[in-house]
């Protein structure tokens, strides 16, 4: 057996990117790994509805079941808001937990809210006691294919795009994948209070017909969401806008009255406030397009008055 001769061998750069990885944070990978759980927890508890329902049977025999697959995707985005955190405290971020992350939020927040829509949808259009809006396979499948794969594209974008610099978690460029996951997961479970005598706060604003256009509507919220990810739009980061800043007395009592309704009825908490957050950033994005249209035509004003030199 003959010794590999030195121009056989790859590159000194090539042969340092095949180390294995020899340690990882711990604490924040923990963390991580609980958000991938919580996402995968969420679709099976969809998938044991469709197991466990008999064909034609209503959905209010599964809604404990939808319920609880919301309420997993809610506890993933506390994993989610916990695990860059505990990194930057205790030192360990790493470009393997940057990894990690993108991956469980793949799962939880693109996957779970994606399924747990269609699955909703095509509950309400196959069979006649259900039926809330036509059958189309297709749309639904695109629907929910459009969503899932507009956050993968996000989230890639937002590991290359995003340093270390302060400014860049201030706003995101596009709805951020977490918020997108909230929109789908509020709206499904205000619908799940739809026959719940005790939600009187969202039965007090909207009736029957207006419950019935969250499912009608589902599949476009699903395909708007996911273009919305994949958007410049700007939206400012929730958590660094509300710590990280003084605000008047008026917002410090909105915000417990929001504190005070999510605690009485937290699926219509949810969805408002989830909703209200994807319009401020489409508001927030054209009043930008407006003031720098404004901007640029006050820059060329002066140029209009000058007298010409021909």
């Amino acid at each position: 057996m003959t010794a590999p001769r030195l121009e056989d061998l790859p590159p000194l750069r090539s042969r340092s990117r095949l180390r294995r990885l020899k340690e990882v944070p711990v604490l924040p990978s923990l963390i991580t790994l609980g958000n991938l759980f919580c996402g995968f927890l969420a679709i099976a508890k969809v998938a044991d509805a469709l197991r466990l329902a008999q064909p034609g049977a209503p959905f209010a025999q599964v809604v404990g079941l939808f319920e609880t697959a919301v309420v997993l995707v809610i506890v993933a985005m506390v994993f989610d808001a916990l695990d860059g955190r505990v990194a930057r405290m205790t030192g360990q971020t790493t470009p393997f937990g940057a990894q990690l992350d993108s991956m469980a939020d793949m799962v939880a927040f693109g996957t779970a809210p994606a399924f747990l829509g269609k699955v909703l949808v095509d509950w309400h259009a196959q069979t006649d006691a259900n039926r809330l809006l036509p059958m189309h396979p297709k749309l639904f499948y695109a629907a929910a294919a459009v969503y899932v794969l507009c956050a993968a594209l996000r989230l890639a974008r937002f590991n290359v795009e995003t340093g270390a610099d302060e400014d860049d978690h201030r706003e995101f460029k596009g709805l951020p994948s977490p918020a997108a996951a909230a929109v789908v997961c509020g709206l499904v479970a205000l619908f799940c209070t739809r026959n719940d005598a005790d939600a009187r706060l969202g039965h007090l604003l909207l009736g029957p017909q207006q419950f019935d256009w969250i499912v009608v509507a589902m599949p476009g919220v699903l395909a708007l969401l996911g273009l919305l990810m994949v958007s410049r739009v700007p939206y400012p980061h929730a958590m660094h806008w509300m710590l990280k800043k003084r605000h008047s007395l008026p917002f410090l009592a909105a915000l417990v009255v929001i504190i005070v309704v999510a605690a009485v009825e937290w699926q219509f908490a949810l969805a408002a406030c989830t909703l209200g957050y994807v319009a401020s950033g489409l508001v927030l994005g054209c009043l930008r397009i407006v003031l720098r249209r404004r901007g640029d035509d006050d820059d060329e004003e002066p140029l209009r008055g000058q007298p010409s030199r021909n």
